[in-house]
């Protein structure tokens, strides 16, 4: 338990860390020190960052309710025994895989099914949440491969893709653009809410 309370503490900490970076951007557009290209590049890195943290934080979690120390209650919880965390990530490889895949929060929770009853705690993330990081995959996406296909998912599926104007609708000028006035609210913030919320659905879905 101790070590999920670390990984969610620590991923919520780096959402936190990029989300003052943005301020204290904007608050240079507003002097005039950078351009609003400058500002969009830092959002879409940003944005990369923690969507990359996350598919980490899926998997240390993925890993600690499998192998970890537990309470009794909530090692019943659990489908098989490995000896060892290295020995749950070898069979995750198998046969010849380079690196642990989690492309989705559906993925991550239906390979947590095959470990631990009910998909915990993946299978405890609020549907609102759930419906935010699968737009924040599309939007992620939309940045990484900047192909015709992932762009025109970004504009049809991510609400408010669309409404920008139309030389505006890409994933820098979406997620900086104003969501709510009062008080401001920009877009890439409901996501990086949506994540830290998740990550605490996810500690609190194994205590």
């Amino acid at each position: 338990m101790a070590e999920l309370k670390t990984f969610a503490d620590s991923f919520r900490r780096h959402i936190d860390r990029l989300h003052r970076c943005t301020a204290r951007l904007e608050q240079q557009l507003a002097d005039k020190r950078v351009s609003i290209t400058d500002v969009e590049l830092l959002y879409t890195s940003a944005f990369l960052s923690v969507c990359a943290r996350w598919g980490s934080f899926l998997e240390d979690s993925l890993v600690e309710v499998s192998c970890g120390r537990t309470s009794r209650f909530r090692a019943n919880y659990r489908l098989a025994e490995f000896r060892s965390r290295s020995a749950l990530r070898r069979l995750l490889l198998f046969p010849d895989k380079d690196y642990i895949s989690l492309p989705s929060l559906k993925h991550a929770t239906a390979l947590a099914a095959l470990l631990v009853n009910e998909g915990r705690p993946f299978s405890q993330i609020s549907e609102a949440n759930q419906t935010h990081i699968q737009q924040a995959g599309w939007i992620r996406n939309a940045i990484a491969h900047q192909s015709d296909y992932s762009l025109r998912l970004f504009r049809d599926k991510v609400p408010g893709a669309s409404s920008l104007p139309h030389n505006r609708q890409r994933p820098g000028a979406f997620l900086r653009a104003i969501f709510r006035v009062s008080p401001t609210q920009r877009r890439y913030e409901i996501y990086f809410t949506a994540f830290k919320s998740a990550a605490s659905e996810v500690l609190n879905g194994w205590r």
